[in-house]
């Protein structure tokens, strides 16, 4: 994954970075972390899944139960993004942001829907995996 700066806790990446003679710079802009810590204290630098990770973190949710009537108005009146069908369920994420690269997520696995928000890049199989964890840890022993 690229390098890029970013203050953590905030929902958007501040520049890629590149290595320009041993050290990272801006790409956009130029500017070392030093001087990017004038306009963004408490920059880093860090790989660009470090930051994703970040923002899962500090906006994500996990899954919960939902009707089927709202997965179905989602799929049908919303825009939606990857919806994929498989063995174990189907998903699908919508195509409108919440909050930086986080959007709202549906799945279904036999007769029960569920939603949460999560990373639009999320792959298919990672959210049936999501669903599945909070399923079983949701019944009773």
């Amino acid at each position: 994954m690229s390098k890029v700066f970013y203050v953590p806790g905030d929902t958007a990446i501040i520049d890629y970075a590149r290595e320009l003679c041993g050290v990272y710079v801006a790409q956009h802009s130029g500017l070392m972390l030093a001087e990017l810590h004038v306009r963004h204290p408490g920059a880093v630098l860090g790989n660009e899944e470090s930051f994703l990770v970040d923002q899962e973190r500090a906006f994500g949710t996990p899954p919960r139960q939902t009707t089927g009537a709202r997965y179905d108005f989602a799929l049908s009146q919303r825009k939606t993004l990857s919806f994929v069908v498989d063995t174990v369920g189907e998903s699908f994420k919508l195509a409108d942001y919440e909050v930086g690269n986080m959007t709202t997520i549906y799945a279904r696995v036999g007769r029960l829907y569920w939603t949460f928000t999560g990373l639009a890049t999320l792959p298919h199989h990672l959210i049936m995996r999501r669903v599945a964890l909070m399923a079983y840890a949701g019944e009773p022993a």
